[in-house]
């Protein structure tokens, strides 16, 4: 990380959750991706204060699955003490054994069924998933092509409003190549849903 790092702060519920708190003001983007499985020292993104930049990372002691969905096309103005998000518990042996052991596959969504060596572009919500920016256009991504971090990779509709889905985020790297676009144009997609994977 080119940036100093900032811990995060962490409070605990009665339900068993985590809740993931800003350690100071300032705007913050991207969050990790919904159901991404994060623990100690997996970077959350990036908060600026004062036109400072730091890498946000997790402390000690915080692990789980990220509950969604987050905003993950903008910056979002924070204060000090505000929720972040939420961490699921860590309950099933396997978590825990990929937080204690494998901090590579950390800030991503749940693996199964991706190939070795790849990452995964969620939805953030539930909505239409549209591969175009217009009716007629060519898809903003397809198999082969190479694509940077802040790229857009689709559009997500909810409610007439279109919400960029764009590369990038905690543990991905600034470039990658796009193995698989997984949902068709206009196609109904959930939070938490694959659409796009790279290598």
């Amino acid at each position: 990380m080119s940036e100093p790092i900032l811990l995060a702060r962490v409070e605990r519920g009665e339900n068993g959750r985590v809740q993931v708190l800003s350690p100071g003001v300032g705007w913050w983007w991207p969050p990790p991706h919904p159901g991404a499985l994060v623990g100690p020292g997996t970077r959350i993104g990036t908060l600026q204060r004062l036109g400072r930049r730091f890498a946000l990372v997790l402390p000690d002691g915080a692990a789980g699955r990220l509950m969604g969905p987050l905003q993950r096309d903008r910056a979002i103005p924070v204060e000090y003490g505000q929720p972040l998000f939420e961490l699921a518990s860590v309950q099933a042996a396997g978590d825990a054994e990929v937080v204690a052991a494998d901090a590579a596959t950390l800030g991503h969504p749940s693996a199964a069924g991706l190939p070795a060596g790849t990452w995964a572009v969620v939805s953030p919500t539930d909505g239409i998933f549209y591969r175009r920016p217009a009716p007629g256009a060519h898809p903003f991504v397809e198999p082969g092509a190479r694509v940077r971090t802040g790229q857009p990779l689709g559009l997500v509709e909810v409610m007439k409003t279109f919400n960029p889905i764009v590369y990038g985020g905690p543990g991905f790297p600034e470039e990658a190549d796009v193995v698989e676009v997984r949902c068709v144009d206009a196609e109904e997609v959930r939070a938490g849903q694959v659409l796009v994977v790279v290598r």
